[in-house]
């Protein structure tokens, strides 16, 4: 099976109606499901999905060469398909997915990044929090309702960094009432990095004080490779970026890159989703200007631009008008290189070798899109010049989000009201312990609890440990709590790094209310607010020597996990926790029917999850050997 396989066309999906059931890579109709959906008939919708390892083919570029090749790596398959089969579904439905995991030595989790989970905290699928793994062999059901979320959102492991070897998919909510413009068809464009090492591998290497990619301690591992919808190009006589090609795979022939037809004069609306473990993209089409109308499931009143920065998590929907000159137009998905490469030394990086991006082709009407030539990025750091991306006088470029206060949010609602006793705050930083590197967050350094998951424990959680974490024992990370109901919550995020971070909030969307330089002082003017009509969204980035002030409201009892989205950072420690309104968790998990609940708490007693997190073991597919002392469990 290739890894080529992309997310299809939408057209040529089939109706989502009543009972519909999306299995074994089964897709369905976005045009068609708005449609129905009028009379706001509420169903509940059934997925299975298959996880298995299977060995299949990630494409990688030829740069200059203009040869197709294909490096084959062992990888996780969903229903046989990379990425994973399109969920959809109509807002106010409930999801039933049931998950199969049909991989030998693997255990897993799905979570439904951007879905709140109303009431459901124990379906958010975060292992050593809301559940422990679901074991090899074993089945698990997720069901929840989508209330309120409506827009573009994905699915994806969330144990220690699996998802990085394929375990994600699409996942779209519809709404009638959606304050979006119409469109004429839609794509999904699902954008990220690629290793041909195992992640596993590659967290427990990142982990020690000196990896094999770089002599320097904290080097995060490049990826070999971009992907656009699972499908690039990849030139066979470059060494990988973090091991020697013979650590996974010689095979390298063919591929291709990803390609979408369009109709001269209709408009279509791309979902952009940034599936990455590393690196976020500025996106842009060559020729075309972009119109971005939603921001991490959130309308906001339309903003036209030539690109767009997706950072790791987060979602954009844009509008691209098909009015130009027939033929065929490069969607670029460039790195903004100056963000992570004057920081790092590394030993070498298969990156030199794509341009740092990674192309696909909009191929206007009876055009054959293999016809398009590679064509030259330009200036990877913005690649279409600043003076293009300019919106009321402000300039967007570089690997942030848009500037502070330009989103406008289409449904006004002003900032949440927030009480002294409701503030947080915290700083990280990232420090060696115990030989090991990590990230401190207000001196608690996050680890996953081995046999056990933090909402099985919320009983006993003590709201003043700190300390550095130790993956096994009883509950000792700092958790933040929120225990009333219906009041707001306020939280400063402070960074003294050097690098931006993608923040991802569980069970909440937050409103971005405030922004400066250096450290938060509530005693200066550094901070820029905007408390009349804040933009909200689910993952922000923050950037490099500053600070974000975020507020949400405090009405979805759980433990909600918070971290950076960057899978190297969160493994290494760069995660916390809210505890909001424990006791009406504890109530909900009373009403949590027997089988689901003995279910869950079976799969903490088999010992699945040493067999996943890069700090104890490195998994590795079976008949595969790995040099430099890594061996498998």
């Amino acid at each position: 099976m290739s890894d080529s396989a992309s997310c299809e066309d939408s057209q040529s999906r089939q109706p989502l109606g009543k009972g519909a059931v999306v299995s074994h890579g089964e897709h369905v109709s976005s045009q068609s499901t708005r449609k129905t959906t009028v009379s706001l008939k509420l169903f509940v919708i059934v997925v299975a999905i298959f996880l298995l390892v299977i060995l299949g083919l990630a494409l990688g570029l030829g740069l200059g060469l203009g040869l197709e090749v294909r490096y084959e790596k062992p990888m996780i398959l969903i229903n046989n398909q990379f990425p994973g089969p399109l969920i959809e579904a109509n807002k106010g439905d409930t999801l039933r997915v049931h998950v199969n995991n049909l991989m030998s030595n693997w255990s897993t989790t799905v979570h439904w990044h951007g879905i709140d989970q109303k009431d459901t905290n124990w379906m958010d699928g975060v292992a050593a929090i809301t559940q422990c793994g679901i074991p090899p062999g074993e089945s698990f059901t997720y069901e929840f309702q989508v209330t309120d979320e409506a827009g573009t959102y994905w699915y994806h492991s969330h144990l220690s960094v699996q998802y990085t070897d394929g375990l994600f998919g699409p996942l779209i909510i519809h709404d009638p009432d959606e304050q979006v413009p119409a469109t004429d068809e839609e794509r999904i464009v699902f954008m990220g990095d690629w290793y041909h090492t195992y992640g596993s591998v590659l967290v427990a290497s990142w982990l020690n004080p000196t990896s094999a990619w770089s002599n320097e301690s904290g080097m995060e591992p490049l990826a070999d490779n971009l992907l656009m919808n699972g499908r690039n190009t990849y030139n066979c006589s470059v060494e990988s970026s973090t091991y020697p090609p013979n650590t996974t795979s010689e095979v390298c022939t063919g591929g291709e890159l990803y390609s979408t037809k369009v109709t001269s004069g209709k408009l279509y609306r791309l979902r952009l989703i940034n599936h990455s473990s590393f690196f976020s993209f500025w996106f842009s089409i060559d020729n075309h200007t972009i119109e971005i109308v939603e921001i991490d499931g959130n309308a906001i009143e339309p903003i036209t631009f030539r690109g767009v920065n997706v950072n790791i998590g987060q979602r954009y929907s844009i509008i691209v008008h098909a009015n130009q000159t027939v033929g065929n137009y490069h969607m670029r998905a460039t790195l903004p290189t100056t963000c992570f490469l004057p920081y790092n030394n590394y030993n070498s990086t298969g990156l030199d070798s794509t341009d740092y991006r990674v192309l696909g082709v909009l191929s206007y009407d009876d055009t054959d899109p293999k016809s398009a030539t590679i064509g030259v990025a330009g200036n990877t750091t913005n690649p279409y010049g600043a003076e293009s991306n300019v919106y009321n006088n402000l300039v967007w470029e570089g690997c942030n989000d848009m500037p502070f206060g330009m989103a406008v949010p289409k449904t006004v609602r002003p900032a949440f009201n927030v009480s002294e006793d409701n503030m947080h705050y915290f700083q990280f930083e990232f420090e060696q312990s115990q030989n090991v590197n990590r990230v401190f967050i207000n001196k608690t350094s996050w680890a996953p609890l081995e046999n056990n998951a933090t909402i099985f424990q919320a009983s006993y959680i003590n709201a003043s440990a700190t300390g550095d974490s130790s993956l096994g024992n009883e509950l000792d990370q700092e958790i933040f709590h929120s225990p009333a109901a219906n009041q707001g919550v306020q939280v400063v995020i402070n960074s003294l790094s050097t690098m931006q971070h993608p923040w991802h909030l569980h069970g909440h969307s937050f409103q971005v209310v405030g922004w400066g330089p250096k450290l938060y002082d509530p005693s200066s003017n550094s901070t820029t607010w905007n408390l009349d009509n804040p933009l909200e969204r689910d993952t922000i980035t923050i950037p490099a020597n500053s600070h974000v002030v975020l507020r949400w409201m405090n009405d979805n009892p759980g433990i909600w996990a918070f971290h950076c989205h960057i899978s190297w950072h969160m493994e290494a420690g760069m995660m916390v926790m809210f505890g909001e309104r424990v006791g009406d968790l504890l109530d909900l998990l009373d009403g949590l029917d027997a089988m689901t609940e003995a279910k869950m708490k079976g799969f903490c007693t088999q010992r699945g999850e040493d067999q996943a997190f890069g700090t104890e073991a490195v998994w590795v597919p079976e008949g595969d050997e790995l040099v430099g002392g890594v061996q498998p469990v």
